[in-house]
């Protein structure tokens, strides 16, 4: 006669212990991925402002002003302080609706109403935005994804009428959009 199969208590903990340990490596992975998508943006934006001329630029700090709680916003913030083309880089988190003194405006993903924004904007400020469709939609610059990469949009047209002359080495790094 065979001997009963007994099943062990331990057996469904155990599972729910090795299932919990899954979700939180899968949770961790995926977290570090939007850390480094964030840290990967906030370079961009960084190394962008350096093939950007501004009319009249003179030697006074380059305002970058920062819109939207977005891991990039924040990672924007230690920025200030560093040097872009013999100007300092100041950063304001949260300007509030007055652009007016920012050379530089970058708007998170989380602000929804960047649409709004753009259209109120007068003057040479440089746009910035990892919102889906920003740059197409009259932004001048936009980060999208492809195959897992970084990369960067940018209009042109919107870049002439802020009066802004964007690098043709930087035009040739990223994806031309109308």
């Amino acid at each position: 006669m065979r001997a009963p199969v007994t099943r062990s208590r331990r057996s469904p903990s155990v599972l729910g212990w090795l299932l919990g340990l899954l979700m939180a490596v899968v949770h961790a992975q995926a977290w570090a991925a939007g850390e480094l998508e964030a840290k990967i943006k906030a370079a961009y934006v960084f190394h962008v402002l350096k093939f950007v001329d501004w009319p009249q630029a003179g030697n006074e700090p380059l305002r970058l002003c920062v819109i939207g709680t977005d891991p990039v916003a924040q990672l924007l913030a230690e920025l200030s302080g560093k040097q872009i083309k013999e100007r300092s880089l100041r950063v304001d988190m949260d300007p509030g609706t007055d652009f007016g003194g920012c050379h530089v405006l970058f708007i998170g993903r989380s602000e929804r109403r960047w649409h709004d924004i753009l259209g109120r904007l007068r003057g040479n400020v440089l746009t910035i935005s990892d919102a889906d469709g920003f740059a197409s939609a009259g932004g001048i610059v936009g980060f999208f994804s492809d195959s897992g990469r970084i990369k960067l949009d940018i209009n042109p047209d919107a870049a002439r009428q802020a009066n802004l002359k964007i690098s043709a080495k930087l035009l040739e790094l990223a994806r031309t959009v109308q």
